[in-house]
């Protein structure tokens, strides 16, 4: 379990520097102290940096979602994608086991600066409660992100949440860190609206489109409580953030992903330019790892404008979200469409009425060219059709499975069991944990 917290040691030296552009800190080293407000945002854009790795939304936790489901098809050279493929992952697939330590490095970032920031006594230090802000909400997200790919995310009552660590490894000396077992579903959603919350006061009238801001921290929160199936308060973050923030749809949707920089519809986008770079378009249209399912090119209708978002090359399809080939595209984590029907979704469900997210719906539909929708005859109706909406719009963004997860179709869509709406826990952190941390039900014996 010591390798779920162990971070890259290495010297850094905290430079006099403007505390609005310090070098990321990715790295924390038990003889550097955090002891200003430039070594703070060093280490806050560390984490952002960490963020970007390839394992997390530089590519895979976004992509892997899509390869699972029926939306993107492996025709590559890597085993860890074919497994995905497959829809038969083990517990020592390469992703699973690197995604795990990756993103709890961002956790142990996020922790250091929640504990050591309100302590620290610097005149000059003149943006703290931001910097606190971004950490609690960085940590939400992290811990949102691993809760949906190794714990029961949709089962309330659940055991199987994540092991939740939530102090900074004192020193970096890992030899004094406890093993820790898995909290919880409903302890480790609580930790995560618990961070949310916070960020989400100290972060008013931040709109940073390449930061956690606060209309991110609103999206965020809207999200999980749709997950959670808490509609009421789904809907109160999700029409704030659609009537009251800064954003509003693009007229056409190539312009989403032409784009190298944050849109009108951007809430919060990972960043990467031609010096930083993702990995999306290297996959994605220069190897074969993710290219497009047939059955996501099925699913639009006739004179929907998103069904232009695909090249064809060397005898596949391919998405065509990522075209920059600098590998410059962002990822986006977080843009305006979701929340429409995130709203849409949950007043449906918190009325009973087919027909009370109907408009939102149209609103998503009417701009990608397609004719609005009249009504619905039932609940199972609207369903189909959220399910679908959401398909063709959020493709290659990282949603489709966890969407087939909370509507209990992996079997009927994807033909897969039951247990496998969660994804193992990798062999690596069992073998250390001592049998502290317990693998997910129905993959003990695979």
């Amino acid at each position: 379990m010591k390798k779920l917290y162990i971070i890259i040691l290495a010297l850094f030296t905290v430079a006099s520097c403007d505390i609005l552009e310090p070098e990321p800190l990715t790295s924390l080293d038990a003889t550097a102290a955090l002891v200003d407000g430039s070594s703070a945002n060093a280490i806050l854009l560390g984490a952002y940096s960490q963020m970007q790795n390839i394992n997390y939304y530089g590519m895979e936790y976004v992509l892997n979602i899509d390869l699972i489901a029926d939306n993107a098809r492996y025709q590559g050279f890597f085993d860890s994608q074919l497994e995905i493929d497959q829809r038969a992952v083990p517990f020592t697939n390469l992703w699973v086991t690197q995604a795990w330590p990756n993103i709890y490095r961002v956790i142990n970032m996020a922790n250091l600066l929640i504990t050591e920031v309100p302590e620290i006594e610097d005149p000059l230090f003149n943006n703290r409660n931001r910097v606190l802000g971004e950490a609690h909400a960085i940590r939400a997200l992290a811990y949102f992100d691993l809760l949906r790919i190794y714990g029961e995310f949709f089962i309330a009552g659940s055991a199987f949440g994540i092991p939740l660590i939530l102090e900074p490894i004192e020193n970096n000396d890992f030899s004094l860190i406890p093993e820790i077992g898995r909290s919880s579903v409903a302890e480790t959603y609580n930790q995560i609206l618990d961070d949310l919350n916070t960020g989400i006061e100290l972060l008013e009238g931040f709109n940073d489109r390449g930061r956690l801001n606060f209309w991110a921290a609103l999206s965020l929160r809207a999200r999980i409580n749709l997950y959670r199936e808490n509609y009421s308060a789904a809907i109160e973050d999700a029409d704030r953030v659609i009537t009251e923030g800064p954003f509003s749809l693009l007229s056409s949707v190539f312009d989403i992903y032409q784009a190298t920089e944050p849109t009108s519809e951007s809430i919060f986008d990972v960043e990467y330019n031609d010096q930083d770079q993702s990995s999306f378009n290297t996959y994605i249209i220069r190897r074969d790892e993710y290219n497009v399912d047939p059955s996501l090119l099925d699913a639009f209708e006739d004179g929907d404008e998103r069904a232009e978002l695909f090249t064809f090359s060397r005898n596949s399809f391919r998405s065509d979200k990522y075209p920059d080939p600098t590998n410059s595209n962002n990822a986006k984590v977080f843009r305006l469409a979701e929340l429409y029907l995130i709203r849409s979704e949950a007043a449906v469900m918190v009325s009973e009425n087919p027909n009370a997210g109907t408009d939102d719906l149209n609103v998503i539909r009417e701009r990608a060219g397609l004719s609005p929708i009249n009504s619905f005859s039932s609940m199972g109706d609207y369903i189909d059709a959220l399910l679908q909406e959401r398909r063709v719009e959020l493709n290659y963004e990282g949603h489709r499975f966890f969407d087939l997860v909370r509507f209990d179709r992996i079997g009927s869509v994807l033909d897969m069991p039951s247990f496998r709406k969660v994804w193992p826990i990798p062999r690596d952190e069992l073998q250390v944990s001592d049998g502290i941390l317990v693998q997910n039900p129905g993959y003990e014996t695979l």
